[in-house]
């Protein structure tokens, strides 16, 4: 049957004319526009879920819409071939120390909009009881984003600023002992919610900082050098311990790192590899994802920290010190259940936002900036962890086309390749053309969508972090 609903409709009926009668909506799903208040215009049914839409409202073109109206295939909407949606996070009423419900964001909110923005200066963190205790409370935190509790909508945000609250350096020289005092006293506070006078005192032990000897310079003299030596993660710690970033933050720098993220390129259903409705897989995919493999791509994992401050290193001492067998074995645990969470379910990304934050650089090119994100250590954490458990899947998905992930060695295969074709005689020069920023054009919807059907096990997890 054709799919373009009848312009005949009758503003006093109750449903489309031309719809089945299982097809109820007496509206659009996407604009809410009521059709019988817009009779002119034509629609198109959904064969899955049974529900009318405006083709422009569903993505489509015109021609895409002539092509489509009188076919007798099924058609399937963007709802069921696109993006699902998420279940919103539990509501925040829970009481924490001396506040409670929105006052637990709002102070949050505040302490960690104010540390992103801080100079490297925690110390190490201590054995014994106090850095026991620590580790514990990082673990309620992720445990509250687990399982869903009422504390969920904050758990992420207080994982990433907890570092940087109760961490710092008392003094430039304080001693190890110094260190564990001034962390038992900050966490009886922290338990307490009183969040302001934390960050007031570390406020005050940041404005006390020297700037130190590193300037813009040397730190993009070192960050180049090691870069060109191959020595990645070493470049990554340069911009992490540097006092400085290799070029000031100004109004013209953001401008420029603005200017590197173009408007994306519309979604279109020509780009997609398929229309129909997504293949879905068993959530049992994930439930051999444990505590071993958090711990294990924890010890692998290097390079600079992010906006939290929170380094590899305090990660990896947390997770695999045997200073905190036993909490590092109970917050491992919890960091698989939080990631075999991320693989099958759809999540709020409001409560991922701290997760998911960069602390972004900007790089001399000379001329021109380079744009470097430098993400959680937490987050890449993770994201080792699902890639090595998908590896397979990976693998078959990507195909040998794909050198990263496809191809053993597909990299340095390549390298060696094109220098083999550019040292014979017959080959005169080879372009590198970098004409526009592509990769940032791409609608990143579009890709998301299609990992629906590369790789339904990597899907849900590509969702929750790139939505």
């Amino acid at each position: 049957m054709p799919k373009k609903k009848s312009t005949a409709h009758s503003p006093n009926s109750a449903s489309p004319p031309s719809s089945p009668v299982s097809a109820s909506n007496d509206s659009c799903p996407t604009c809410n526009i009521d059709f019988y208040q817009d009779d002119h215009t034509p629609c198109i049914f959904c064969d899955h879920c049974l529900l009318w839409f405006h083709p422009t409202c569903a993505g489509l073109s015109d021609i895409e819409y002539e092509r489509e109206k009188d076919s007798t295939e099924d058609w399937y909407c963007h709802n069921c071939t696109g993006i699902p949606d998420f279940s919103p996070a539990t509501p925040l009423t829970s009481t924490w120390g001396d506040i409670s419900g929105q006052a637990i964001l709002s102070e949050l909110s505040t302490a960690y909009s104010e540390i992103v923005g801080w100079r490297p200066n925690l110390f190490k963190l201590p054995k014994g009881n106090a850095g026991r205790a620590f580790v514990s409370e990082v673990n309620r935190l992720t445990n509250a984003w687990t399982v869903r509790s009422d504390l969920e909508m904050v758990a992420m945000l207080a994982v990433n600023t907890i570092g940087a609250l109760l961490l710092q350096k008392p003094g430039i020289r304080s001693t190890q002992k110094e260190n564990i005092n001034a962390l038992s006293r900050r966490l009886e506070l922290w338990k307490a919610g009183k969040f302001s006078e934390l960050l007031s005192e570390s406020t005050a032990i940041q404005k006390k900082l020297r700037s130190g000897s590193t300037n813009s310079e040397s730190a993009q003299k070192s960050f180049a050098r090691l870069m060109m030596a191959g020595r990645v993660n070493s470049a990554m710690r340069v911009l992490s311990t540097s006092q400085s970033a290799p070029l000031d933050v100004t109004p013209e720098l953001i401008e420029k790192l603005q200017g590197k993220h173009p408007p994306a390129a519309p979604l279109s259903r020509k780009h997609l590899v398929s229309t129909v409705p997504a293949p879905s897989f068993e959530n049992a995919t994930f439930d051999s994802l444990d505590g071993v493999a958090i711990k294990r791509a924890a010890k692998s994992t290097r390079g600079g920290c992010g906006p939290s401050g929170m380094s590899s290193e305090l990660w990896s001492r947390m997770l695999c010190s045997k200073a905190f067998t036993k909490e590092g074995d109970d917050l491992s645990f919890s960091l698989a259940r939080l990631t075999r969470r991320l693989c099958t379910e759809l999540v709020d990304p409001t409560t991922l936002s701290p997760l998911l934050a960069c602390r972004l650089i900007g790089l001399n090119k000379n001329p021109g900036v380079r744009p470097i994100g430098i993400g959680e250590v937490l987050r890449r954490i993770i994201g080792r962890t699902v890639t090595q458990h998908l590896r397979t899947e990976i693998i078959l998905s990507a195909g040998p086309l794909q050198l990263a992930a496809g191809q053993e060695g597909g990299c340095e295969a390549a390298i060696h390749a094109m220098n083999e074709y550019f040292e014979r005689d017959e080959t005169e020069a080879v372009l590198c053309a970098d004409a526009s920023n592509a990769f940032n054009v791409l609608n990143r919807m579009t890709c998301l969508i299609n990992m629906r059907y590369l790789c339904p096990e990597f899907s849900i997890f590509l969702i929750n972090i790139y939505r």
